[in-house]
């Protein structure tokens, strides 16, 4: 009897083992920079500054982490995934200190003067003064984070051979809190953005 107890202790440890590490909902991941890359575009992490993530539950107490090289990538692929995932938590980087922040609560800048790794030109910041200068040394905008999730999740933009980089209703979850956005057309004026080896890109109606 003494056996099967030692055995059956040995398979539960087994099986533990080979479920990888639990992924608490409250902390973000540990990205490796230059190594890992981003859920939706496929390109390499590379700058922290601009570095976001969400956490996902797939099941019950199981969830996923999705990194992204740009915090408009993730609310990109929120908007595109519409509601079907679960979305638990979401991360960004504090553009100054580089330390992880709960997105629900930044402040968040977007400039067309600002490079981002995928041309979104949008930064974080953990407190409202910061974003405010740092909006003021590039001419751009404070936004909350439900007003970047609609801003930036809820354009469609064209790169310069006219492929679709992002589509137009965006759907969020956050814990027990969901919203959507009705589908919105983007400035008729258009706004060029560059980031990093990111073709340029333009916004469309």
């Amino acid at each position: 009897m003494q056996h099967k107890t030692i055995l059956l202790t040995l398979l539960i440890l087994l099986l533990a083992a080979c479920g990888g590490a639990q992924i608490d909902p409250n902390t973000p991941p540990e990205i490796v920079y230059g190594e890992d890359v981003c859920a939706r575009c496929g390109m390499i992490i590379s700058d922290d500054r601009f570095a976001a993530a969400l956490v996902v539950e797939k099941a019950a107490n199981d969830y996923e982490y999705l990194s992204f090289d740009d915090a408009g990538e993730m609310f990109a692929f929120a908007s595109e995934d519409n509601g079907q995932s679960k979305i638990v938590s979401w991360f960004v980087h504090d553009y100054n200190s580089r330390e992880w922040l709960d997105a629900t609560a930044a402040w968040f800048v977007v400039a067309d003067s600002l490079q981002t790794p995928m041309g979104f030109g949008v930064a974080a910041c953990a407190h409202e003064l910061e974003a405010r200068a740092l909006a003021q040394e590039w001419g751009g905008e404070v936004l909350t984070f439900a007003q970047a999730a609609e801003k930036l999740g809820g354009k469609t933009w064209r790169n310069e051979d006219g492929g679709e980089m992002i589509g137009g209703m965006s759907a969020f979850l956050c814990g027990s809190a969901s919203w959507r956005e009705e589908k919105g057309k983007s400035p008729a004026e258009a706004q060029r953005r560059r980031g990093g080896k990111n073709a340029e890109c333009v916004p469309f109606s």
